[in-house]
């Protein structure tokens, strides 16, 4: 198999053991359908999201490419980008296989996260969208990127790149779209997350979610950037839960989803 640029020591580890193990050249074709000879002006992870749901209203060709079980990749085309799109299913684990079996194989001209994240403090509403200043690896899936699962890498602080995101609000204010940049809380369980609220707060942590802090750490290890992008679906501090919101908040949520995410992907393609 032969990747599309260098990596570091680590991540040619980790993919020879991946390959050693598996009868697949190409897994992004394999998996989700897209073609590594065929170029992308952007490559889209979304845990959970269809593209119908992100592009609703903008004049996009969706094309399903490959769908499993719990995940799916897509072809859009609109603007005049060709867009690869995969949807995975929430949590880190999905996201970490995702990443780094796709993205040695596939070379976008730019990558986006794109999920949700709930507020733990009450200056945010919902549909307020964020970006991770830093994400606190409270995932177990963290821990297996590194040379060995050690615990002192649990809670461990991945910091996106600053300039990302200062590039990012900036694209917001031309859009209209206010920014948030807070401190994002990564886990594995929506049940048991309440239980360790005052635990998590205690970090200096303003929101969680599930993928961010395994994401950040899979661009250290592919030495890439990627704009990542949440939308506020919840707020434990004001009391607005995630089941059982009212109409109202479920859609202020939606409306920033399908309006918000689409206008700043396609205003940071257009540069």
């Amino acid at each position: 198999m032969v990747w599309r640029y260098e990596m570091n020591k680590l991540l040619k580890k980790i993919l020879s053991g991946l390959h050693q193990h598996n009868d697949c050249d190409n897994f992004a074709l394999a998996v989700y359908g897209l073609d590594q000879n065929i170029h992308y002006d952007a490559l889209i992870i979304a845990p959970s999201w269809k593209p119908e749901k992100v592009f609703l209203q903008s004049e996009a060709q969706i094309q399903l490419m490959r769908q499993g079980p719990y995940y799916a990749g897509y072809e859009i085309h609109v603007d005049g980008f060709k867009i690869g799109y995969i949807q995975t299913a929430a949590c880190a684990g999905n996201v970490v296989d995702c990443v780094l079996s796709v993205l040695p194989e596939l070379t976008p001209d730019k990558i986006f996260f794109i999920g949700a994240v709930g507020a733990l403090k009450t200056d945010m509403q919902i549909g307020d969208i964020l970006v991770p200043q830093c994400s606190v690896a409270g995932d177990g899936s963290s821990l297996y990127l590194y040379d060995r699962v050690d615990a002192k890498n649990f809670r461990k602080q991945i910091d996106q790149d600053p300039n990302v995101n200062q590039s990012l609000i900036e694209t917001g204010k031309k859009l209209g779209v206010q920014i948030k940049e807070k401190v994002v809380y990564c886990t594995d369980s929506i049940v048991c997350e309440y239980l360790h609220l005052e635990d998590i707060l205690s970090l200096g942590c303003d929101a969680i979610e599930m993928e961010t802090a395994a994401f950040l750490r899979c661009m250290e290890l592919l030495n890439k950037k990627a704009d990542v992008i949440l939308c506020v679906s919840d707020n434990s501090a004001s009391g607005i839960s995630l089941v059982g919101r009212n109409d109202e908040d479920s859609e202020k949520f939606h409306r920033s989803r399908e309006q918000y995410f689409a206008e700043l992907i396609l205003a940071r393609l257009r540069g």
